[in-house]
């Protein structure tokens, strides 16, 4: 999911802390739960492939 600069997700509504697309979030959001090693590493992989 596309970051900001200060790293803070770009779909995060900062006043509610909800999600702005969740029922149409990407898979990743999907799949992995927030903060998981697995989400970690999985965004990892996502932003260096697009380097």
């Amino acid at each position: 999911m596309l970051r900001l600069d200060d790293g803070w997700c770009a779909a995060l509504d900062r006043n509610t802390m909800m999600c702005t697309i969740y029922e149409k979030r990407p898979l990743i959001c999907r799949e992995f739960e927030m903060g998981a090693a697995e989400c970690i590493e999985e965004r990892q992989g996502i932003s260096t492939a697009y380097r």
